[in-house]
């Protein structure tokens, strides 16, 4: 970290908020041989701030799961990404919790509208049929790592009050209407262009995740459809599978499509 990264004493931007900013860029950038970070000895120096000024920065960046602390050892840069998995019985803030990220979501718009033909091919719906709609962030700290879209129909949750979906898991808001037993799920690799950098405020060129998937009830009817963009250098996605059951084999098939998303209403 050179002299330019000294921070701007005329700045509106609190110190420690500053400080943490350009941590955070210093850490995506970080040299893969070597996890130790900076002491807060170091940060003092390199900023000309208080230790309480550091301390607070770090603190927020731990909180976001970027950095982890040891007593008597010193500040690591954290690589551990979230890890979602496929299962409609663990939520995702159990599973961001185990990667030592904190969750927070923000609901963008909940509202009856017209259901993008897509999704309502996978609920088996007439296009434009009247669906409620979902649209919220994933956000760790201030980092915004994944754009949801969700849609029910309204057989399902149409009579569900607007705040029940302020929970963070919507298989729990929904899981008193109706049993979800499986999901099918596809997950393609792209890069983020106009659209996603915007929503998830990141450059258009970096990598991103995008799920579809379908939930389906003990009856084997759709429950809810949607998508869900993710920052790929901070989520990854795991799952298992038995490769037999009751004598026959199962086959599990993985597609990954590195193209360019195309700007589509199905998203909008």
């Amino acid at each position: 970290m050179t002299s330019s990264s000294m921070i701007n004493r005329d700045s509106p931007l609190p110190l420690y908020a500053q400080v943490k900013r350009k941590l955070k860029a210093e850490i995506m950038s970080w040299p893969p041989k070597d996890d130790r970070f900076y002491t807060d000895q170091e940060l003092q120096g390199i900023f000309g701030v208080s230790r309480a000024t550091v301390r607070q920065a770090l603190t927020e960046l731990e909180e976001e799961g970027l950095v982890r602390r040891q007593q008597g050892f010193g500040t690591f840069v954290n690589r551990n990404k979230i890890e979602e998995s496929f299962s409609t019985r663990r939520d995702f803030s159990t599973q961001w919790a185990q990667s030592g990220r904190s969750l927070r979501v923000e609901h963008l718009k909940v509202a009856r509208k017209a259901c993008p033909p897509p999704f309502a091919k996978m609920l088996g719906i007439a296009p434009h049929c009247e669906v409620l709609s979902l649209e919220r962030l994933r956000v760790s700290g201030d980092m915004r790592i994944a754009w949801d879209l969700r849609f029910m129909p309204l057989s399902i949750a149409g009579d569900i009050p607007v705040k029940e979906f302020e929970n963070v898991s919507l298989i729990d808001v929904l899981q008193p209407k109706v049993k979800i037993e499986r999901a099918d799920t596809q997950i393609e690799a792209a890069l983020a262009g106009e659209e996603y950098s915007e929503r998830l405020n990141i450059d258009p060129a970096a990598a991103i995740l995008i799920r579809e998937m379908v939930y389906f009830s003990v009856r084997d009817e759709p429950v809810f459809s949607g998508v869900s963009v993710y920052r790929a250098d901070q989520v990854r996605y795991k799952f298992s599978a038995p490769l037999q059951m009751s004598g026959a084999t199962v086959e599990s098939d993985v597609r990954v499509n590195t193209s360019q998303p195309e700007k589509s209403d199905q998203l909008q």
